[in-house]
């Protein structure tokens, strides 16, 4: 598993807790099911392209950091 996809998994969990903690603080209502399901679909996308970016930036400063091994 890559170092985008991890962040991109990362990104989908915060941006269902994010909307799951907005829903408890009261600044969301998820009585509605259109709404709800608009917010869940805007915030999973948006933390998976954002946390998606950040992994795939982290993984390629790894591997320039840290080349693989010469085979013999």
């Amino acid at each position: 598993m890559s170092a985008t996809s991890h962040g991109v998994a990362a990104g989908v969990v915060f941006g269902i807790v994010c909307v799951l903690l907005g829903q408890q603080f009261g600044y969301l209502s998820l009585s509605d099911l259109t709404d709800s399901i608009l917010y869940f679909v805007v915030a999973i996308v948006i933390g998976a392209v954002v946390f998606g970016v950040i992994g795939m930036a982290l993984g390629r400063r790894y591997l320039r950091n840290h080349p693989p091994p010469t085979p013999p």
